[in-house]
């Protein structure tokens, strides 16, 4: 495959990372027992992938009688004045089944294309009070596991002045740079996984939302999947409802904490087990900011069932049970050739975290996510015959004052810019 140049390079730090400061703390459970197995970092199995051209064409132009890429909706938010928006970006070309489409040798896949030329929900300043993602056909049609099709993962970055990443700050960070940024000059802003979770920010009762400023701008990671022996032209789609105009007075902005037990690399570690229960945990992190708690999001891939959020080793921030096939179009009955076999039934939603006991963000805490899977409740997807990556995310709304909160103090670039660099050198 022809990789971009700014994902390639970030392939390159993220495995050299990982082998020198391995990040996933993974552990499985058994019975009244919990043992620690050690980090398994993954490697390419296909470094240097050798495709057609017509496989390597992943972002295309607009196929004729394509329906339109922005599309005004009646808002259903409680806030008067609320618009609504649906953006369609893209097109992206998945490749079929027969192609291998990620250093992992994973086939029929779009894998982790930046795309740096996303369409906001306004030309200036607004402020976003909920966001869901989708996936369609060209046609504006809705495309999922029932046909063949997955939104396998998507990342939304902000980028811009005054925008950094809380838990990649000061880090390398191969997610960050694929977009032509750092996790100190962009913030990743929410994701979604097939389960396309509805997220919402103005769960404060004096107001809350992420505000856009007029300078921010809008890239995606995406990461796209094909069960089907033809390749297929789809878009990711983003519904938001917003305000146009400044912070409303008297509103908190939004700022998201990332919590993934694979840290600014791909979000994907190896299960440490084929079949069972285990637990895979992010490191602990310490808040660099402070503010209130506005509720939050986790994500899993099929065979978890439960996500948890911690405060602390024994504080629970939320605890969230996964829903499965909750409609038909999450249910895959198709065949699969060789050794992958999906799971006939998916993940198909992820509830918004409510606040429970703890409401404040603040520097003397500690917090993980814990991913709970079990193999023998919920399949897993085979590929190979084998298991496979799985995550563990949580994305913490935390409020904060209007135009966001500083930087922290005494750190100037130097250690991202030398990390990141070094792999290059060898």
């Amino acid at each position: 495959m022809r990789f971009s140049t700014p994902w390639l390079l970030a392939i390159t730090v993220q495995h050299a990372y990982t082998i020198a400061i391995p990040d996933p703390a993974i552990s499985t459970t058994q019975e009244s027992s919990k043992t620690t197995i050690p980090p398994v970092p993954l490697k390419p199995t296909n470094p240097e992938l050798t495709q057609t051209p017509a496989a390597t064409a992943h972002k295309t132009p607009d196929p004729p009688g394509a329906a339109p890429r922005r599309i005004d909706l009646p808002s259903p938010h409680k806030t008067p004045n609320a618009k609504r928006v649906k953006i369609r970006s893209g097109p992206y070309k998945i490749p079929d089944m027969t192609v291998i489409g990620s250093p992992y040798g994973d086939k029929g896949t779009l894998f982790n294309l930046p795309d740096t030329s996303i369409e906001r929900p306004c030309e200036g300043e607004c402020t976003v009070l909920t966001q869901q993602a989708g996936l369609e056909y060209p046609n504006g049609t809705n495309a999922n596991i029932d046909s063949g099709l997955w939104l396998h993962h998507m990342v939304t970055f902000i980028k811009g002045p005054g925008r950094w990443d809380p838990t990649c700050y000061g880090k390398p960070s191969g997610p960050h740079f694929a977009v032509g940024a750092t996790g100190s000059t962009s913030e990743r802003m929410m994701a979604s996984g097939n389960e396309r979770a509805f997220l919402d920010y103005s769960t404060n009762p004096e107001g809350s939302g992420y505000h856009f400023k007029q300078t921010d701008k809008l890239a995606y990671l995406v990461d796209l999947m094909n069960m089907n022996m033809q390749a297929n032209v789809v878009y990711v789609t983003m519904v938001y409802d917003y305000l146009e105009g400044p912070l409303p007075p008297g509103w908190l902005d939004v700022k998201t904490v990332w919590l993934d037990a694979f840290q600014c690399g791909t979000s994907e570690v190896a299960p440490p087990k084929q079949n069972g229960a285990f637990t895979v945990s992010s490191k602990p992190w310490k808040p660099n900011f402070e503010g209130k708690i506005l509720g939050g999001m986790g994500h899993l891939h099929d065979g978890g069932v439960e996500v948890d959020t911690m405060a602390g080793p024994n504080t629970a921030m939320c605890s969230q049970d996964i829903p499965y096939s909750e409609k038909p179009e999450f249910k895959w009955s198709g065949k699969m050739a060789g050794d992958d076999k999906p799971a006939d039934d998916h993940i198909s939603s992820m509830p918004q975290c409510k606040i429970q006991a703890v409401t404040e963000l603040k520097k003397d805490q500690s917090w993980t996510v814990e991913g709970k899977y079990d193999y023998d409740k919920r399949s897993g997807n085979l590929e190979g015959g084998k298991q496979s990556n799985v995550m563990a995310i949580s994305l913490v709304f935390v409020g904060v004052p209007p135009g966001g909160v500083s930087k922290p103090p005494g750190w100037f670039g130097r250690r991202e810019t030398r990390i990141l660099r070094s792999p290059m050198r060898e």
